[in-house]
């Protein structure tokens, strides 16, 4: 088990269902709790033990609306994914109105792991060598076909699946499910001040929390961004096509959702009654360092090559979001201030909008140990339409910035923009490309 898994449980319990469960609402977490959380996951690694390997894709087939509702939770074993051998953590999509009993927070074995003891387990009547055991391991497989909780992870997505998620609940919508824990965070971040503030004690705990919310976060942005330029999958052997690229709207969707809810930084973590305790300075850095992790996962070199493929291949049909699509998208929104009839960039903008123009350049200049690495080998961008699409993109940025100059007296989003300017043109010239 991981070092400390006490203090880890402890946290990821605050932070994602600490409104729904009043024995965590203060702190210590009662034994009685601990020793619940600790059995939570001694009994994912005995799963391990006995041959059973991770399904990250088990939390998926339980809709976000359905983990809200505990009927549906009681029918399914109570427990809101399909394994515990997900990563799935707890269940931060319900909602206190939605009246969970407290135990349903926390996962359980379920439908899946039933069936691989099955699977692994029960003897065949009948066969006596393995290939004897195919054809009825088969009928045992294809009841995924009419239970979706069945399903498992398909083993070279390579990373392609939205579906597949760590840390994720209700994850086959991640635009709902991370709205609704987004709510819980709101709620954790208002009541986390009272929760820790101890007098005569340090406030190590509430610097610790507020880390941990402002991770929960990035999660959060993670799961929504994997739809983008993803692909739903579904295990199967010689019966049909494995790989379906997510719906354009859907896609849309998640990226209007980062614009909101990543590119700005939410108000609930810039209270200054939390900040002024923990922290002289700090907050502008950790917001920048998060968002830029967002921007290199949402524009790496894979998820732009699935792009520009799945365009391809629906070029016939003509219903792909392209990769020009999402970065007319990310355009409209990250560098929106910039056709306002008067421009003014704040500071948490000014650092998105750098972290934006840090990573195209990346892109376009990857260093030479990550194009030659057997171990992480990254196709050169000028050998598919990347370089041109980042190319123009730079462009039409520039001339953003060049005509929002004239329509802005604030002191620093002038600064700003005569920087940007001469970032983009140092980019666009850079290392001979």
């Amino acid at each position: 088990m991981y070092h400390n898994i006490m203090e880890l449980q402890k946290n990821w319990y605050f932070i994602q269902v600490g409104p729904l469960d009043e024995r965590a609402q203060s702190l210590p977490l009662p034994d009685s709790l601990m020793g619940r959380l600790v059995e939570y996951v001694v009994t994912h690694e005995i799963g391990h033990s006995i041959g059973f390997p991770h399904n990250m894709k088990a939390s998926a087939m339980y809709p976000a609306d359905s983990v809200r509702s505990p009927s549906f939770l009681e029918r399914m074993g109570g427990s809101h994914t399909a394994t515990l051998m997900d990563y799935s953590r707890f269940n931060y999509v319900a909602q206190p109105e939605d009246n969970i009993p407290l135990e349903y927070l926390i996962p359980k074995v379920g439908p899946y792991d039933h069936f691989s003891v099955r699977w692994g387990y029960s003897p065949i009547p009948g066969a006596d060598t393995p290939d004897d055991e195919l054809q009825t391991l088969d009928g045992w497989a294809r009841e995924q076909d009419r239970y979706p909780w069945l399903r498992f992870t398909t083993a070279d997505a390579a990373g392609s699946d939205p579906e597949a998620l760590t840390e994720a609940v209700g994850d086959a919508d991640a635009v709902k499910s991370t709205t609704y824990g987004m709510r819980n965070l709101e709620r954790v971040m208002s009541m986390m001040l009272d929760v820790t503030e101890k007098p005569g004690e340090s406030y190590d705990e509430l610097e610790n929390l507020y880390g941990q919310a402002v991770s929960q976060w990035g999660r959060y942005m993670g799961h929504v961004t994997a739809i983008v330029g993803g692909a739903q999958t579904q295990e199967k052997y010689g019966t049909g096509p494995r790989f379906e690229p997510v719906e354009t709207a859907r896609q849309r969707e998640a990226v209007q959702y980062l614009d909101e809810a990543a590119f700005h930084v939410p108000e609930m973590f810039l209270n200054s009654d939390i900040l002024r305790r923990i922290e002289p300075e700090g907050v502008v850095e950790r917001f920048r360092t998060q968002q830029n992790r967002v921007l290199t996962t949402l524009l790496s070199q894979a998820r732009l090559e699935r792009l520009i493929e799945f365009e391809a291949l629906a070029a016939s049909e003509g219903d792909a979001y392209t990769l020009a699509d999402l970065m007319g998208d990310l355009r409209a929104g990250i560098w929106n201030e910039l056709e306002d009839p008067t421009v003014q960039v704040n500071t948490y903008r000014r650092n998105v909008q750098r972290a934006f123009l840090e990573v195209v350049d990346d892109r376009l200049h990857p260093n030479e140990e990550d194009l030659n690495s057997n171990f992480n080998p990254t196709s050169a961008p000028w050998t598919s339409d990347i370089r041109a699409v980042l190319r123009a993109e730079l462009e039409d940025i520039d001339l953003l910035a060049e005509q929002a100059l004239a329509r802005t007296s604030q002191n620093m989003t002038r600064t700003h923009l005569r920087d940007i300017r001469s970032e983009i043109q140092r980019i666009l010239g850079g290392n001979g490309n």
